[in-house]
């Protein structure tokens, strides 16, 4: 995994599940600062260096010598890579040292994937073709999140796809918020209001992820309804495409229903606290996962007709759909959704998440995979 703090919200539940199961399970992740975390839980790590998302060559070459040196020394027999600097780099060391049978998790193809300038173009042909090299060579299987990355990344053999990562199910529930901290956050956000409508938007502060529409979209809706907007964010000093403090409070100035709360780690609470989630990406997600702790939360969702988004609506039964890259779909998705029965629609949502996106049925698909292998 790129990061430890991603191993330890994403695919510990996981790790646990496999342990439960028998299997002994090793995380190699990078030391920032989540190692005795994720160890605390039984979970044996082996840590790499830290740098794996900067640019430039060094830091991949420093990374591969780290793998080197770990398959070198140990003796595995499924190696499961997650996202794209673990599945080329891993796959590649993994396939030449060892025999161990190999899964790369393609979690989305991020922003090369939805941008179409001569730059990025090159980068879309760069991981095809790396991607194609590894699998003709090590014949890795490729589990996907959602099939219209299948199609676009051009692999053809040994696929499957297992709908999104699941959300750790006692975690986002009802059953397992504080109630101190929901009493904290109503008077520290203003959450209380009557007859306010309360929108969350979840992620890194991205301008693919449809920050940006978002925040003008939500104005103009401002007009003709009593809504309030709860930003939950980071800035990526990494990602050219991120906003940082001052682009964000251009935007937001003047509009004292657009709060941003900055990076918070009691989002369960949050999310409780509440009406409707809205993500209105043009990133290629996989499937995005604070979408999915909403649905197991039971509230109900607006998202784009993105890849890894657009099957987690059915009917607007559970949320709305819209399309990309538009203020006006925004505006009209939020005006459309205040006048719906918001307690009926997250429940369609909860359903459609046990249904299709669970632990259960996200966990077994995997093992059927390793038993496969």
């Amino acid at each position: 995994e790129n990061l430890g703090v991603d191993f330890f919200n994403a695919r510990l539940r996981y790790a646990l599940f496999l342990q439960n199961l028998g299997y002994e399970v090793y995380a190699i992740v990078p030391d920032d600062g989540f190692l005795e975390k994720i160890k605390l839980h039984g979970v044996n790590v082996i840590p790499v260096s830290n740098n794996i998302r900067g640019s430039g060559i060094k830091n991949k070459l420093i990374y591969a010598r780290d793998l080197i040196k770990i398959f070198k020394n140990n003796h595995f027999d499924i190696v499961h890579t997650f996202r794209l600097q673990p599945n080329i780099i891993g796959t590649f060391i993994v396939g030449f040292l060892t025999k161990a049978k190999i899964v790369n998790h393609i979690t989305g193809l991020g922003t090369a994937f939805n941008n179409s300038s001569i730059r990025y173009k090159l980068m879309q042909l760069v991981t095809k073709t790396l991607y194609s090299f590894n699998n003709s060579l090590f014949k890795p299987v490729s589990v996907f999140q959602n099939h219209r990355d299948i199609k676009d990344l051009g692999l053809k053999k040994k696929i499957f796809c297992v709908k999104g990562s699941a959300v750790n199910e006692d975690r986002f529930s009802q059953n397992s918020i504080s109630n101190s901290k929901i009493t904290s956050f109503k008077k520290l956000y203003d959450i209380s209001k009557e007859n306010t409508i309360n929108f969350l938007f979840v992620s890194r502060l991205l301008k693919e992820k449809g920050i940006v529409e978002l925040i003008e979209g939500f104005k103009l809706a401002s007009k003709n309804n009593k809504i309030q907007l709860l930003i939950v964010g980071w800035f990526d000093e990494n990602n050219e495409s991120s906003l940082n403090q001052k682009s964000l409070n251009d935007l937001i100035r003047g509009y004292d229903n657009i709060k941003f709360l900055g990076k918070q780690i009691d989002i369960p609470e949050i999310i409780s606290l509440t009406d409707v989630s809205i993500l209105p990406t043009y990133y290629r997600e996989g499937t995005p996962r604070f979408l999915l702790e909403s649905m197991a939360m039971k509230k109900p969702i607006i998202t784009t007709t993105m890849p890894g988004c657009d099957h987690l609506i059915q009917n607007n039964e559970n949320g709305i759909l819209i399309e990309p890259r538009s203020f006006d779909a925004i505006e009209k998705s939020i005006n459309f959704i205040c006048q719906r029965e918001l307690k009926w629609m997250g429940e369609a949502s909860y359903k459609i998440y046990k249904r299709d996106f669970s632990e259960k049925i996200v966990y077994n698909s995997l093992i059927n995979i390793y038993n496969d292998l």
